[in-house]
């Protein structure tokens, strides 16, 4: 990993440039590069080792991986590796490229995102600021946020984030996962074969699982149906877990209460997408990630694993279900 005593040469993407300062003074012996996306490869990036992505230009990715022949790493700063493919990634991969994610960078401003949604339904903040709109004084009768309950789906590093947020204003909070196993902050945690069940009991219902082969497209009609008619559907997963024509038709049926959706099948959501004009539906364009302090838990991700890889250890964040893709 090292040559003639010099450290590995890292590029990370230019959104992350503000790290350099920081990476270059804990890591004198390394170079570390940002790659411009507006032009072609440059000959200083051929013999890179590592490789910490953000956002990049995909044709630019491919070509570092066709080009940078050293290439051994690269760590992504997302939570789930459902967005990340191409012919050249996979023959990398195949080749023993390691890849991993970044696993608390985003954890904490998506869950606050969630507890902040799951507030502005409960005091109907939506309505309030229609009725602002029109100059027109209503009282609208809030929800109680304790004593409610709320089902978390993926009771992973964000799941669990949410559950202690949730549990300290007072609800009670049940997760799923694939098996049941417990996990910290959750009241209980039940398997997903028996979520169905589970949902005529829950106020707030929270999607923060990674979106699998097992699971794309399960959060149907039967389970908005069997929803309460005053519930919220939080998603902060993937656009694809949900069947979008259960969606529009439930909200359009006043099924549920209502819903706030930061993730989409399709990002951008295009112009004429029929969710634009759902009743009580907040939508965002995939923010609940963005926090003033993402750029310092990047930075301390990142270093926790390269101090591994420069001690020849195994990383962190790699699939923990390969066969699922996550």
């Amino acid at each position: 990993m090292t040559v003639d005593g010099l450290g590995p040469h890292v590029l990370i993407t230019p959104n992350l440039a503000g790290l350099l300062p920081q990476l270059r003074q804990r890591y004198p012996h390394c170079r570390f590069t940002a790659v411009a996306d507006d032009e072609p490869i440059r000959e200083e990036y051929l013999d890179a080792e590592v490789v910490l992505r953000s956002a990049m230009n995909e044709d630019l990715f491919d070509a570092l991986l066709s080009k940078c022949h050293q290439l051994r790493w690269v760590q992504i700063t997302a939570a789930g590796f459902d967005w990340v493919g191409g012919e050249a990634w996979h023959r990398r991969l195949d080749e023993g490229l390691i890849y991993t994610r970044s696993p608390n960078s985003y954890n904490v401003p998506i869950a606050e995102y969630v507890i902040g949604a799951v507030l502005l339904h409960a005091r109907a903040f939506p309505e309030l600021a229609a009725a602002q709109q029109r100059h027109e004084w209503i009282r609208v009768m809030g929800q109680d946020v304790i004593g409610s309950t709320m089902l978390v789906f993926g009771t992973g590093a964000i799941g669990r984030e949410v559950a202690w947020r949730a549990e300290a204003l007072g609800a009670t909070v049940i997760g799923v996962n694939r098996t049941g196993a417990p996990a910290e902050g959750f009241t209980r945690v039940v398997p997903f074969a028996e979520h169905l069940a589970l949902l005529p009991e829950a106020d707030s219902v929270v999607l923060a699982m990674p979106l699998t082969s097992e699971n794309q497209y399960f959060f149907d009609a039967a389970h908005f149906a069997a929803m309460k008619d005053s519930a919220v559907l939080v998603n902060v997963g993937r656009g694809a877990l949900i069947v979008e024509d259960a969606l529009v038709d439930a909200m359009r049926g006043g099924v549920i209460g209502g819903a706030v959706l930061d993730v989409f099948e399709q990002e951008p959501l295009p112009a004429d997408s029929r969710l634009w004009d759902l009743p009580r539906t907040v939508l965002t364009p995939h923010t609940s990630f963005r926090g003033s302090g993402n750029l310092q838990r990047l930075y301390a991700d990142f270093c926790a694993n390269f101090d591994r890889y420069l001690a020849g250890e195994q990383l962190i964040g790699t699939k923990r279900q390969p066969d699922l893709g996550y």
